[in-house]
């Protein structure tokens, strides 16, 4: 038996998920790690969806606004455009997007948020 090291697991969304649906109120991270994960830093690290969705106004909330998708227009610093908002896009089922979320809401549809760290 050798030493487990779970950083591969905790990176990738292997510390669980979350069924979001388009009536269900902005999840977040911080809801996660008081309710789930006390003491960590919990982040959704890739979103899966179940249904063609769109997110909500401000409903994709980036980690670091300059290097992953959001809904703020403009943020991210790794493309040629600056980056355009999430809210109008509408993201295909079974389409999965990764990254380092604090929250998401969504417009339409049905995602499952991977938890990581």
């Amino acid at each position: 038996m050798g030493f487990k090291n779970n950083t591969i697991e905790y990176g990738f969304g292997q510390m669980g998920s979350i069924l979001i649906c388009t009536y269900t109120n902005a999840v977040t991270a911080r809801d996660v790690n008081n309710s789930v994960f006390k003491d960590r830093n919990a982040v959704f690290v890739a979103i899966q969806f179940v249904e063609d969705t769109v997110f909500d106004t401000a409903g994709l909330v980036s980690e670091d606004d300059t290097i992953y998708i959001n809904s703020s227009a403009g943020s991210t610093g790794i493309d040629a455009d600056g980056g355009s908002s999430t809210d109008s896009v509408t993201f295909p089922k079974g389409l999965t997007i990764y990254g380092r979320w604090t929250s998401v809401q969504l417009d339409s549809g049905k995602a499952i948020a991977y938890i990581g760290y």
